[in-house]
């Protein structure tokens, strides 16, 4: 998954939200113009027409930066005087009239506060942004979680008996990121909390007709066991045969576990007697692996 990518068409699609809804606020607000002002009085006995008004209502802008509205007005003025140099009576009521109409609203527009209504509007889409960027950086964490989970495998090119210490190995095959396993001590320390797969393979040798048991820790908590030994008890006789045999089988033990950072996960062999043992050679028959499934 790109995570640039995805960035990039999120962010794309914020801005041409934003440009509409600015542009549409702008052309519904655009083209109001000045209503026509009234002819002037006329002189003493009839007078001479006012001088026409100013442009009402014109065309409309389109989006941004349109062009000026435009429009005409018309004013006429009479007057009677009595004597000379009388004072002009009222004008007509014709010009008034048609200021008004000239300066009444066109269909589709609003006496809307443009600027208050845009800043309300990037102020809401500021609020998406920042809720889906942190929404994306937690989605990229997820991911590259999924592509760089904890992994080891770890192996042992000989036998092994000694139940006073875990199995350590000889090497590590897989260990992403290293320093996971450490191989004296055959012990796997969590670095990433998780739900993690846990297994280990080992050829066991129960002599002498005894048992081996290889036991799984963490933190000296026993989480899970394998055992190996031959049931010499006959059911059909009800008796037990005294013949004493050894038995060699590999078993594997595998779970999934809930571990912590800090945990520490090892294996011990437990066995009755003195020479069983789990065993390995070139052939690599003992191994301990590790691996992150998900988050807790």
């Amino acid at each position: 998954v790109s995570t640039a990518l995805i960035i990039m068409r999120v962010s794309v699609c914020l801005v041409l939200t934003v440009f509409c809804l600015v542009a549409f606020i702008s052309e519904t607000s655009a083209g109001r113009g000045k209503g026509g002002k009234s002819g002037s009085v006329g002189k003493g006995g009839f007078g001479k027409g006012g001088k026409g008004g100013k442009g009402g209502f014109g065309n409309q802008s389109g989006g941004f930066g349109g062009s000026p509205s435009k429009g005409k007005g018309k004013g006429k003025g009479k007057g009677k005087g009595y004597g000379k140099g009388g004072k002009g009576g009222n004008s007509s009521e014709e010009s008034s009239e048609e200021s008004t109409e000239t300066g009444a609203p066109t269909s589709g527009s609003c006496a809307c506060d443009a600027v208050a209504i845009t800043a309300d509007v990037l102020a809401d889409v500021t609020a998406t942004i920042a809720d889906l960027t942190s929404q994306l950086t937690t989605a990229t964490a997820q991911i590259r979680e999924l592509e760089e989970p904890d992994v080891f495998s770890c192996k042992r090119m000989s036998g092994y008996s000694d139940e006073s210490a875990p199995v350590s190995y000889t090497a590590c095959d897989v260990e992403q990121p290293s320093g996971l396993v450490d191989l004296d001590s055959g012990k796997f320390t969590v670095q990433r909390d998780g739900v993690y797969r846990l297994t280990f393979t080992a050829r066991m040798s129960a002599m002498n007709g005894q048992i081996i048991r290889t036991d799984m820790f963490v933190n000296d908590v026993l989480i899970g066991r394998s055992s190996a030994n031959l049931d010499t008890f006959d059911t059909q006789t009800n008796t037990t045969s005294t013949t004493v045999l050894d038995l060699e089988t590999t078993n594997t033990l595998n779970q999934m576990y809930e571990l912590k950072a800090g945990d520490e996960v090892y294996v011990n062999v437990n066995y009755v007697g003195t020479m069983s043992l789990i065993q390995s050679s070139m052939n690599y028959q003992i191994f301990f692996t590790g691996e992150w499934i998900r988050a807790l």
